[in-house]
């Protein structure tokens, strides 16, 4: 999913939030997140149009720093990589540029994948990647354990039910020794003021990853100890806010 701060978003009327369950709040604001990508793929990336192309690009490179560090630490074939609330075309790249030959395997999955093949048949759009319907919650059930050698998540997990369980799906679903990158906007619900799906807080302090709720609260390096080893830092934001960066390793089992 795109930054909540993106100039399309701006441009949609909020859904105010109501006295309701997690889910509920979530569910109404589902429509909304379709409208975005619809105008996303009407305007042909809107004031982003390079970036609109990368994502239809089969032959994109992979830019992310940290994910080239992991692939280099697999060795896979070909390498799997989930991107997790990815919308109707993935931003990971398809292609190592070090290494052209070496196969990459991205997986996509967002809970609205089939609103989106809808919104690209009517634009005539070919993704190189096909989104599959998949909630974060439900990724262990969909794809069992160590399915996959890295896990991505970009502005995605703050927008789901329960992000601590999406995390703890993704350890499970990585295989030992691969990495999840998680990169969400710092206090982002409170940023949003709880509207539409901006329901959750991503931070750190001392060093610990922490995530949050009007409902609950998680110490997500404590939550994984024994598990994995969390690395989080937070980085100068591009729009609103802070970045907050996690890398997840997870242990041998």
């Amino acid at each position: 999913m795109l930054d909540a701060d993106h100039p399309l978003r701006r441009r949609l009327r909020p859904i105010r939030r109501l006295a309701s369950s997690t889910e509920a709040i979530w569910r109404r604001g589902l429509p909304l997140e379709v409208e975005f990508w619809a105008e996303y793929i009407r305007t042909a990336g809107g004031e982003f149009p390079e970036e609109f192309r990368e994502r239809l690009d089969p032959q994109a490179e992979i830019k992310d720093p940290i994910i080239l560090e992991a692939i280099d630490r697999s060795d896979a074939d070909p390498v799997r990589i989930l991107d997790v609330g990815s919308g109707p075309l993935t931003a990971v790249g398809r292609r190592d540029p070090r290494a052209p030959e070496r196969r990459i395997d991205i997986v996509a999955i967002d809970p609205l994948a089939d609103a989106y093949d809808r919104l690209l048949a009517q634009a005539d759009l070919t993704p190189p990647v096909r989104t599959q319907k998949c909630r974060g919650e439900d990724i262990f059930k969909r794809y069992g354990p160590d399915s996959f050698d890295i896990g991505y998540a970009r502005n995605s997990l703050d927008h789901s039910i329960d992000p601590m369980t999406v995390i703890e799906n993704l350890v499970r679903a990585i295989k030992p020794g691969g990495t999840i990158v998680l990169r969400h906007y710092r206090r982002e619900g409170e940023a949003m003021r709880y509207e539409q799906l901006h329901q959750w807080n991503f931070d750190v302090k001392g060093g610990r990853l922490l995530l949050w709720s009007k409902r609950r609260s998680y110490d997500v390096s404590q939550r994984l100890d024994g598990r994995a080893r969390v690395v989080a830092q937070v980085h100068p934001g591009a729009y609103h806010a802070d970045l907050v960066e996690a890398v997840i390793r997870v242990s041998d089992r």
